[in-house]
């Protein structure tokens, strides 16, 4: 039976999602956890298929399942201001920058990006969504999830347009979750 024969159910719609980074915060140590994004690509799966051949002849078996990358675009703000969040998610990843390597190869001890640094500094990621009211009627939770591209924007003199942030995530899987205001039927 589908949405329209039900008076009480309706369509998702493409503009009602919000997007959650739980750990995602400013050099100071604030946390500004849900974004209302501009746009969310939804996660995606494709299975590889596995060829046997046997006796002269082709059988096809699904293989391993990937997850294909999450992009995500948020408009950057003043405050938060979403260029140092992201910046520093990357530093506290363990990136230094040419300068630092040298001072801590000095120290004594030298960092690099690591899979859990990388993952602590956005915690976990969630896209919410939402109905007419507001209401969670789906939720994506990607695991393990770590940033693997951000793209400040362009800036123009001779634009006026908001100033937005793409972000690229990587994740190992993701589960979903039908919201609490989804009735059964």
């Amino acid at each position: 039976m589908a949405f329209w024969n039900q008076a009480s159910s309706e369509p998702k719609r493409q503009h009602r999602f919000l997007v959650n980074f739980s750990e995602l915060k400013t050099s100071d140590g604030n946390t500004f956890q849900e974004y209302l994004a501009k746009t969310v690509k939804t996660p995606s799966f494709s299975i590889n298929a596995v060829t046997h051949r046997f006796l002269g002849n082709e059988y096809h078996y699904p293989g391993t399942v990937s997850w294909e990358e999450v992009t995500v675009q948020i408009v950057n703000s003043v405050f938060p201001d979403g260029n140092e969040m992201l910046y520093s998610a990357l530093q506290q990843s363990g990136y230094l920058t040419p300068d630092q390597v040298a001072t801590e190869i000095d120290g004594g001890s030298v960092g690099t990006v690591n899979k859990a640094n990388s993952q602590a500094q956005l915690g976990q990621v969630y896209i919410r969504e939402l109905d007419g009211e507001g209401q969670e009627v789906g939720k994506w939770t990607l695991r393990n999830a770590w940033l693997t591209s951000v793209s400040f924007g362009d800036l123009d003199y001779a634009g006026d347009e908001i100033l937005n942030i793409d972000i690229g995530i990587k994740y190992d899987w993701a589960d979903y979750e039908t919201g609490a205001a989804v009735l059964p039927l």
